[in-house]
């Protein structure tokens, strides 16, 4: 973020309201406690208890000041070919916010969205994702915060200009929980060069620090009744991308080289809008990627990606869908020549039963160019208010080179029981 920005930002603090005379700290607790049974028929039997006790505390002291905490532990008892055992404290929420009237600032730890789209949404890349949690629980689960400082400027009524800055240094996960032995695990099918006695793999990260500052902005505007955003962003990959490269040889090697992983940089430029059409919702979504490596038939090249999305929902009575198609473009700019490209279909339908007490959900991907895709159903049952049991199985269909296809085998079903504070 410019210094412009960050003394604009500070002179619309200026005109914070003093608190009012009335006006009482405000504190909100809630949280959750879950265990999670699940188990996966074609990765050899393998069967999983994921456990999760979550806390989320809210607390306004000043009329002009939000503070916000939430925190959760992980823990995972599973049988993957021998008993595996892990837990995994983590801050999920972490920062405070001082408000007025013209701006607002927030600093801390956290996750922050962008894009409109459901599910697949092609300019939401601040936060890295956990593939197992995604896959099992969603994308708003499966987000991983970042270190961040995030500045809005409230232009006009309708208009709002925010500017980020986030650290790097966080990548991906394919699963947070014990992730070598995972079965979400995509390295455990990954078939070495030549020969795998003595290769090795090196992960290289970008270190926290100044030049590598993360960052960007988004102008979001109302014209008539469409909603419109306009954003870029520079970061890092969180995903890395591995290449192999020879090394010198040792006494004990076999081969001659090793497995890098490694995160560029990439730039973003994108765009969305919302609107309302009766009672339809109608969102798009088109993220350009200029500047981004793309896996060519030489390995890792320089190349770009465009994402591109168009989707609807409609919520009517007790029934609630929405359906969406993102288009998927990539080349290379550097190197032998490469392009690829394909479409996601992504759609869910769910119905609630007896006043809301239970939940059918059916949520599906289909790429018809590999003739792949992911199927996904939901049971809910509240038993009471505070207490909830949740049934789901997922399967991978289709055998292709998409990422949908390379989770073939990982077909899952679980129980849930989930009680909430």
């Amino acid at each position: 973020m410019s210094g412009w920005m960050v003394a604009a930002l500070l002179l619309g603090m200026s005109s914070v309201d003093a608190p009012q005379s009335g006006s009482a700290p405000t504190v909100v607790v809630h949280g959750d406690v879950s265990a999670l049974a699940v188990s996966f028929p074609k990765q050899h039997d393998t069967r999983e208890l994921r456990t999760r006790a979550r806390i989320d505390v809210i607390a306004d002291p000043k009329s002009w000041l939000r503070l916000r905490f939430e925190g959760a532990v992980d823990a995972l008892v599973a049988d993957r070919a021998g008993r595996v055992t892990a837990v995994v404290p983590r801050v999920r929420e972490g920062w405070a916010e001082v408000r007025g009237d013209r701006a607002d600032l927030r600093a801390g730890y956290g996750r922050l969205v962008w894009g409109r789209l459901d599910e697949v949404m092609p300019s939401d890349v601040i936060n890295p994702i956990d593939t197992a949690r995604f896959l099992l629980d969603g994308r708003s689960e499966a987000r991983l915060p970042v270190a961040f400082v995030r500045g809005r400027a409230f232009l006009t009524p309708g208009t709002t200009l925010e500017g980020l800055v986030t650290l790097p240094g966080r990548r991906g996960r394919l699963d947070e929980l014990d992730e070598p032995t995972s079965p979400f695990n995509l390295r455990r099918d990954f078939v070495w060069p030549a020969f795998p006695r003595g290769a090795q793999m090196r992960r290289e990260e970008p270190p926290a620090r100044w030049s590598n500052l993360q960052g960007g902005a988004r102008l979001s505007t109302t014209m008539g009744r469409v909603d419109v955003s306009v954003s870029g962003y520079r970061g890092f990959e969180n995903v890395g991308a591995l290449s192999f490269e020879m090394a010198p040889a040792g006494p004990h090697l076999t081969v001659i080289g090793e497995l890098v992983e490694r995160y560029p940089r990439f730039t973003m430029v994108a765009t969305d809008f919302e609107t309302v059409a009766g009672a339809w919702a109608i969102r798009g979504e088109v993220a350009a990627f200029v500047d981004r490596q793309v896996f060519g038939p030489a390995g890792p090249a320089d190349g770009r990606v465009v994402d591109a999305g168009l989707g609807v929902d409609r919520s009517a009575g007790e029934y609630r869908l929405f359906a969406s198609a993102v288009w998927h473009r990539e080349w290379t700019v550097s190197g032998p020549s490469f392009t690829q490209q394909h479409v996601n279909l992504v759609g869910s339908i769910e119905r609630r039963f007896a006043r809301e007490r239970y939940l059918a959900r059916v949520f599906g991907v289909w790429n018809p160019d590999d003739r792949s895709g992911f199927v996904r159903g939901i049971g809910a049952w509240s038993v009471r208010d505070n207490l909830s049991l949740e049934a789901s199985g997922g399967a991978f269909l289709g055998i292709g080179t998409d990422a949908i296809s390379r989770f073939t085998g990982r077909d899952f079903v679980f129980v849930r029981l989930r009680y909430h504070f």
